[in-house]
C-alpha cells in the first residue's frame, strides 16, 4: 500500500470498583482480562462464518500497563482520559495518551490538522526515549496506616531512568507559603510547594519545606520500576509524609538528565541526548513534557489536540494551572466518586493485541503510534442506559486527522444524538493508514472494546466517514457488508488516494473498492460529493455511483443497488468540514441501520490482494457465503485486463419465498451545510415480490475455485431433495454446509456424480457451464 498525495483533513456515577462508564470492564481489579465480556453486544449468527474479522470477537489481551501487580493497588483502570475516581480508598487519575509535547514555543498552538499544540521534541535516541518516554498514562495513590504508595504508569518506558516525574504538594493550598523552586528544577515555578515527591526510575526522593520556603529535609524513598508494565511505584512512610485532609497537587513529567540528576531542557534542535523544540515564543522552555490533572482539555468538545490547554500553560511556565485538590479524607473514609460522565463525548483507551513495540514516530511513516494502549473517541447519546442496547455507528477520520475530528460537531449530533446511537472514531494507529493493515485492525479492536463496556444492539450498525474516512466506508462496508445496515460517505474517494478512471488509484489498484462493489447488494449507501473538490476529483465518486461505462467501470447504478449520490456543486473538499459536517439528510438515511444477515440474495466478490492475512484480515466471507477462493490468482482472473484476481459468487436462495425487489431510479434536491444546495441521483427498491418457496439454490460463479454455503441460514433443507443450479466459468467446488442423511447422492443434469459427504456437509463438484445438480437424500437415492 502506498500513500496517496492527499495532503490533509480530509476532516451519573456507576459501580466504580469495576468501570467508570458503561458496563463492567474487560479487566478485573487486578487488571487481568476477563473472557467473553461484550459478546451480547457483538454481531451474532446461528451458524456459519461470523461477520467481520476474528479480532472483532477476540478476548481482551494481557495488558501489563493496566495490571495491578502490587496488591496495594486494587481498582480497575478508568480507561477514560482526563478523569479521576476515588475507588475503595484509592485515587486514580487517567491521562490522555500521546499528549506529551510540552510548551507551545512557536505560538501556532493546535489546529484541526495537528496532532499536537506543543512543540517540544524528543532526543533522537529512540532506543532510550522512543519519542514518548514522558507520556503519563495513569497516576494512583493508595494510602495505608503506616505508608502512602504512589504509582506512575507511562506509555513508553524503555530504560528505567529515562523519565523524571514530580508531584508537588501545596499542603495548605496557599501559593504564598512554601517554595516555588523545586529541588530538581524543571525550569518552571511551582508556587506554594510544601512537599514534593521526585521519581526517576532508578531513584526517588521526598523533600519538604518550611512556610518561608526553606528546605527542611530531603529523604530517599523506595521506588520499584517495572519495565514490562511501565510502572514506577514509590513508597513514602507516614513518618516522612503524612497527608490528610485536602492537599493540592501538581503532577509533571519530563526526561531525566543523567549528568545532573535533574530535567533535560529543550534546545532549538534535538540531539541524541537533548530534546528540541525551543522557539521564538519560548527560546528556553522548561523541561516539562506532560502535566497531569488536566480536566479542562477542550478535545472532547472540539477538533483540537488533547494538549491544547497544557501547551500554553507550559509556555507561560504555569504548571500549577493544572493543580488538583486530592481529598485524602475521602480516601481514608473510602468514599467513592468519579468525574467520568455517563453520556456525551469521552476519549477512551483500549489495549491492543498487536505487538508493535513502544513509542511514537511521527516522521517514520505509518503506523506512527506503536504502543499497546491506543485511544479512541466515543459519543454516548443522552438517552443511553446500561443494559438497554443502543445502535452503533462508526465515524472514521480523514487523512491528516485524528480520532477527535468530529468531537463537538453538528455531524455527531445528527448521526449520534438524533438517532440515539453510540458513535466511535478510532485513531487507527495514525493519521494516514487508509484503513488498511494495522489501521483496519484498529477499527475492530476499538469496536470490540466498545462492546465490552456498553450495551450495543448487535443488529443496528452503521458506518460513516469523511474523505479518507469516506474511503474507509466504501472499503470496510463492502469488504464486510454483513456488519452494517447503512453506509454514509462524505467527499470520500473509492480507492486509496485519487481515482480518475480508467487509471488505478494513486494508492494502488488493490485498494479500489469498485473491484468488489457487488458486495453492497444488501447495504444501501448515501454518498455526498463536493462538486468543486480539489482533493477528491468528482470523476471518481461519480464513477463509483453512476458508473463510467465508456471506460469499463460500473457503479451502483449499473448494479441496480440502493444508493443516493448527492452532489454539492458549490462545495470544495473542506466546505462541509468547516460547516461542522452538517448533513441533515444523514439522520433520516441512516435511521436504525438494521442489518439483514440472512438475505435471500447474496453477491460477494473476493479479491485476495485486499487482504492482510498476517493480521487475520481475510475478506472471504459475508452473510451465508464463506470460504471463497479464486480458481486462478493470475492478474485479470475474474476481472479482466491486469486487475487483481477476483472470485465472485452470486447466490440466490428460493427458500425465502422472495424475489429481488424492483429497482427504481430517482432524483432529488435539498440543502446541506445550512445553506448549500445539492442535487441527487438515486435508486430505491420497492417491496420484494413473493415467490413460491422451493428447496433450490441458484449460483453464478466467476473464477471460483471453492466456496461454502451455509444451508440453514440460506433457508435450505439438506434433509429434503435439494436443487442447485449453477452457471460457472470454470470447474470448482462448493461446500453445502449442513447435515445430509446417509446415502445421499448427487445427480448432475440427471446423471450420478461422485460427491464427498461428511458430518459437516456435502462438497459439490461444479463443472464449467450451466448445470442442474439434484441432491437426493438416502431414501430417494436408493
Amino acid at each position: 500500500m502506498s500513500r496517496a498525495p492527499l495532503p490533509v483533513a480530509c476532516a451519573t456515577m456507576v459501580a466504580l470498583s469495576t468501570i467508570a462508564l458503561g458496563q463492567p470492564a474487560a479487566a478485573t481489579g487486578d487488571g487481568k482480562p476477563r473472557q467473553g465480556a461484550g459478546s451480547a453486544s457483538l454481531p451474532s449468527v446461528t451458524s456459519g462464518a461470523r461477520p467481520g474479522p476474528d479480532v472483532l470477537y477476540a478476548p481482551p489481551p494481557r495488558a501489563p500497563q493496566l495490571e495491578n501487580r502490587d496488591p496495594r493497588f486494587r481498582a480497575a483502570p478508568l480507561l477514560v482520559s482526563g478523569h479521576e475516581a476515588y475507588v475503595g480508598g484509592e485515587y486514580v487519575y487517567q491521562d490522555h495518551l500521546y499528549d506529551d509535547y510540552g510548551a507551545d514555543t512557536d505560538g501556532q498552538g493546535g489546529s484541526s490538522l495537528s496532532e499536537r499544540a506543543g512543540d517540544i521534541t524528543y532526543p533522537t535516541d529512540a532506543g532510550r526515549y522512543g519519542g514518548n518516554a514522558a507520556d503519563l498514562v495513569e497516576f494512583r495513590i493508595a494510602p495505608e496506616r503506616d505508608r502512602v504508595s504512589y504509582r506512575f504508569t507511562l506509555n513508553t518506558l524503555l530504560q528505567a531512568d529515562s523519565t523524571i516525574l514530580t508531584v508537588a504538594f501545596d499542603t495548605d493550598r496557599d501559593a504564598v507559603t512554601g517554595t516555588a523552586t523545586l529541588p530538581r528544577d524543571p525550569g518552571a515555578p511551582f508556587p506554594g510547594t510544601d512537599e514534593v515527591l521526585t521519581v526517576w526510575g532508578s531513584g526517588a526522593e521526598h523533600s519538604s519545606f518550611a512556610s518561608d520556603g526553606t528546605l527542611r529535609a530531603t529523604r530517599a524513598v523506595e521506588v520499584r520500576t517495572d519495565l514490562e508494565a511501565n510502572q514506577l511505584t514509590v513508597t513514602v512512610p507516614r513518618d516522612v509524609s503524612d497527608p490528610s485532609g485536602t492537599w493540592r497537587a501538581t503532577l509533571a513529567t519530563g526526561l531525566h538528565d543523567r549528568a545532573t540528576g535533574g530535567w533535560l531542557r529543550p534546545q532549538p534542535a534535538a540531539t541524541a541526548d537533548t530534546p528540541g523544540g525551543a522557539g521564538p515564543l519560548a527560546p528556553a522552555p522548561n523541561g516539562i513534557f506532560n502535566l497531569g490533572f488536566r480536566f479542562d482539555e477542550p478535545v472532547t468538545g472540539a477538533n483540537t489536540p488533547p494538549d491544547t490547554a497544557q501547551a500554553p500553560a507550559l509556555t507561560r511556565d504555569e504548571p500549577t494551572r493544572h493543580a488538583r485538590d486530592i481529598d485524602f479524607a475521602a480516601l481514608a473514609a473510602r468514599r467513592d466518586r468519579t468525574t467520568v460522565p455517563a453520556t456525551g463525548t469521552t476519549i477512551r483507551i483500549f489495549p491492543s493485541r498487536l505487538q508493535l513495540g513502544e513509542g511514537r514516530d511521527l516522521d517514520g511513516g505509518f503506523p506512527q503510534y506503536h504502543g499497546q494502549l491506543q485511544p479512541y473517541s466515543l459519543y454516548v447519546p443522552s438517552g443511553y442506559r446500561p443494559g438497554q442496547p443502543a445502535g452503533f455507528t462508526l465515524a472514521l477520520h480523514s487523512l491528516g486527522q485524528q480520532h477527535w475530528q468530529y468531537n463537538g460537531s453538528t455531524g455527531i449530533q445528527q448521526i449520534g444524538e438524533a438517532r440515539q446511537d453510540i458513535v466511535a472514531t478510532s485513531l487507527s494507529r495514525g493519521p494516514d493508514g487508509w484503513y488498511q493493515h494495522e489501521a483496519e485492525y484498529d477499527v475492530f479492536e476499538m469496536w470490540n472494546d466498545v462492546a465490552r463496556h456498553f450495551s450495543l444492539d448487535r443488529d443496528r450498525t452503521a458506518i460513516s466517514g469523511y474523505s479518507m474516512g469516506g474511503y474507509a466506508t466504501y472499503r470496510l462496508g463492502t469488504l464486510y457488508p454483513d456488519l452494517f445496515g447503512r453506509a454514509f460517505t462524505a467527499v470520500g474517494p473509492p480507492g486509496d488516494g485519487i481515482w480518475v478512471p480508467p487509471a488505478a488509484p494513486t494508492g494502488g489498484v488493490e485498494t479500489l473498492s469498485n473491484l468488489w462493489l457487488e458486495n453492497a447488494r444488501n447495504l444501501p449507501y448515501l454518498n455526498v460529493a463536493a462538486g468543486a473538490d480539489e482533493l477528491v476529483p468528482i470523476v471518481g465518486p461519480r464513477a463509483q455511483n453512476l458508473g463510467a461505462p465508456e471506460v469499463g467501470v460500473g457503479g451502483f447504478e449499473q448494479l441496480g443497488y440502493r444508493y443516493r449520490f448527492v452532489v454539492v456543486p458549490a462545495a470544495e473538499h473542506f466546505t462541509l468540514a468547516v460547516r461542522g459536517y452538517d448533513i441533515p439528510i444523514a439522520t433520516q438515511f441512516l435511521g436504525e441501520s438494521r442489518v439483514d444477515r440472512n438475505p435471500h440474495h447474496v453477491s460477494f466478490g473476493y479479491v485476495p490482494a485486499a487482504d492482510d492475512a498476517a493480521l487475520g484480515l481475510v475478506h472471504d466471507h459475508a452473510y451465508w457465503v464463506s470460504g471463497v477462493r479464486p480458481g486462478s490468482t493470475a492478474p485479470g482472473a475474474g476481472t479482466g485486463g491486469s486487475l487483481p484476481a477476483k472470485a465472485l459468487v452470486d447466490a440466490f436462495s428460493h427458500g425465502f419465498g422472495r424475489g429481488d425487489a424492483p429497482s427504481t431510479p430517482g432524483t432529488g434536491a435539498g440543502v446541506v451545510g445550512g445553506a448549500l444546495p445539492y442535487t441527487e441521483v438515486n435508486r430505491s427498491w420497492g417491496p420484494e415480490p413473493e415467490r413460491p418457496v422451493a428447496n433450490r439454490l441458484d449460483l453464478r460463479l466467476t473464477n471460483v475455485g471453492s466456496a461454502s454455503i451455509d444451508l440453514a441460514r440460506a433457508r435450505l433443507d439438506p434433509e429434503r431433495e435439494l436443487t442447485v443450479v449453477t452457471t460457472a466459468d470454470r470447474d470448482g467446488t462448493v461446500r453445502l454446509a449442513g447435515h445430509f442423511p446417509d446415502g445421499t447422492r448427487v445427480l448432475r443434469d440427471g446423471r450420478p456424480v461422485e460427491a464427498i459427504v461428511d458430518r459437516t456437509g456435502l462438497v459439490l463438484p461444479v463443472v464449467a457451464g450451466e448445470h442442474t445438480y439434484t441432491v437426493q437424500g438416502g431414501s430417494a437415492g436408493r
